[in-house]
């Protein structure tokens, strides 16, 4: 008690915690609670507004770095092969005779009205078969939309002033040539299988895509290796999952069986087979060759365990064995098989040629897509002016134009490529400015381009006359345009040669 009685002392004395007749500490006010809320909340949401935008610039830094290193993909490619810009259609043989390798090369510029052209094998294959005119059927008219780049919502090209259609080549780069034996203007899309079209939009893809995303389909433990005898040598071919995987795991998984209808088309490897050791310490990646659902077998090799005879899937004229490496000592532990991911990003390029043959402009247009639609490439009434920055824009069979700053209009005649920095449309009438009364009663909208307009198409309406219309297309997911040059045509590809 006495010690209880010093403490309370020493707290009441004057110095203490509180001394005698001293008032307690004053408390919060609801006021004061209320402006920290605000502050601290006004504080949360500019930080909040931050995560979007953030986000926003990162998948932008995403998309425009795939589009650099596809870029450089395409550049050399190209440098590679010189045919993808010089002979898009893959009909030019150096076997031909004089005559025939002139008449080959010469297509492509001859005439004023094909010199320019696109190259897009991605953009070709995704709508050669598609019922492009929405009349129910696939016929020749669908294929023109797929070898021509841009239409008028049920015909290729657009009509011009004086009534006559104008129509932008598109070609595949020689996938159909290449693969099915023929001139790619030959093959009707009717005439083909639905897996053979399959396969032709695969490897036009494999061509004009990033080529390293991959997607796992199944990833199992192996029951056993499969084993093949060939000159007396016993080879593993494949392996046997074990049982817990189903069947219906398999039935999904293309292969290099299902992927080359009738032998025309060699393996695009569109899917893959990792095999680990048993140890987990090596693997091995090889092509899948087939699969059989109700074994639950998968084989890498060209050759399989039952003794058939072997299929060269690739088209290599050679039966690939494909041994797995000494360090598995036999035995392998898990499986994982990958197909090839959907394209993303693709390149495509616009080419313009001279009167001589040569290369006079070449870009590389690089796409971000999730798919190929017809409307994706209606061509828009327009004109563009030599000299100026602005283009004025109507609207297409009731269709307006998705316009936006940073994107790319495409004037269809001289094949070029304007980033647009601005667009408007056209003002209430009591809102027109005497001097824009010509323009906006010729044009709907107006763009504001990055740069001046390099060749007239169409023209601008001045004093009483009206305006001139040429076509402009909008491509959605356009990353960029990078302008590759000019480019000479390679010695090898000069019609001189015998």
């Amino acid at each position: 008690m006495k010690r209880l009685t010093q403490t309370t002392d020493r707290i009441l004395r004057p110095g203490g915690l509180f001394s005698a007749g001293s008032a307690l500490p004053a408390g919060v006010t609801l006021t004061e609670v209320l402006m920290s809320l605000m502050i601290m909340s006004i504080g949360i949401s500019s930080v909040m507004v931050l995560f979007p935008i953030s986000v926003l610039r990162s998948a932008q830094s995403t998309q425009l770095t795939n589009a650099a290193i596809l870029k450089y993909n395409a550049e050399t490619q190209v440098r590679q092969n010189p045919r993808l810009v010089f002979d898009p259609d893959g009909n030019y043989d150096l076997s031909l005779t004089t005559v025939q390798k002139q008449k080959a090369l010469a297509e492509h510029f001859l005439s004023a009205g094909t010199r320019n052209y696109l190259v897009d094998p991605f953009g070709y294959h995704g709508l050669f078969s598609m019922d492009s005119t929405g009349d129910g059927t696939v016929d020749r008219n669908d294929d023109l939309i797929a070898r021509a780049f841009g239409n008028d919502g049920t015909a290729p090209g657009f009509l011009n002033a004086a009534g006559n259609r104008v129509i932008l080549r598109r070609y595949d780069g020689g996938v159909l040539s290449k693969f099915m034996g023929n001139l790619e203007g030959n093959i009707a899309s009717s005439g083909l299988s639905a897996d053979q079209l399959a396969s032709l939009q695969f490897l036009a893809a494999k061509l004009s895509r990033l080529g390293d995303g991959r997607t796992i389909q199944l990833d199992s433990s192996a029951a056993e290796v499969l084993l093949t005898s060939v000159n007396n040598v016993s080879y593993p071919v494949g392996v046997r999952l074990v049982d817990s995987v189903l069947p219906d795991d398999l039935v999904a998984v293309p292969t290099s069986a299902s992927t080359r209808p009738g032998g025309l088309i060699p393996d695009p490897e569109i899917a893959e087979i990792t095999l680990f050791s048993e140890d987990g310490r090596f693997s091995q990646t090889f092509p899948l060759t087939k699969t059989d659902a109700a074994t639950l077998k998968c084989y890498w090799s060209e050759y399989d365990d039952q003794g058939n005879n072997p299929v060269d899937y690739n088209g290599n004229g050679v039966s690939d064995i494909r041994s797995l490496p000494a360090e598995f000592l036999g035995k392998v532990g898990r499986v994982i098989l990958r197909t090839v991911r959907d394209a993303d990003f693709s390149w495509l390029l616009t080419v313009r040629r001279g009167s001589d043959g040569q290369a006079r402009g070449v870009d590389v247009v690089i796409r971000y897509h999730t798919g190929i639609k017809p409307l994706d490439e209606l061509i828009f009434p327009a004109s563009f002016k030599s000299g100026l920055a602005v283009v004025g824009v109507n609207d297409a069979a009731d269709t307006q134009p998705v316009l936006k700053r940073g994107a790319y209009v495409f004037d269809a005649l001289n094949a070029r490529w304007y980033r647009i920095t601005n667009h408007e449309t056209r003002p209430t009438p009591g809102l027109i400015p005497t001097s824009e009364a010509g323009f906006w009663a010729a044009y709907k909208y107006r763009l504001t381009l990055e740069c001046e307009v390099v060749a007239n198409a169409g023209s601008f309406p001045t004093g009483g006359r009206s305006a001139v219309y040429s076509g402009a297309m909008f491509l959605p997911g356009v990353v960029d345009v990078y302008p590759m040059g000019s480019l000479s045509l390679p010695a090898t590809l000069q019609a001189g040669e015998n």
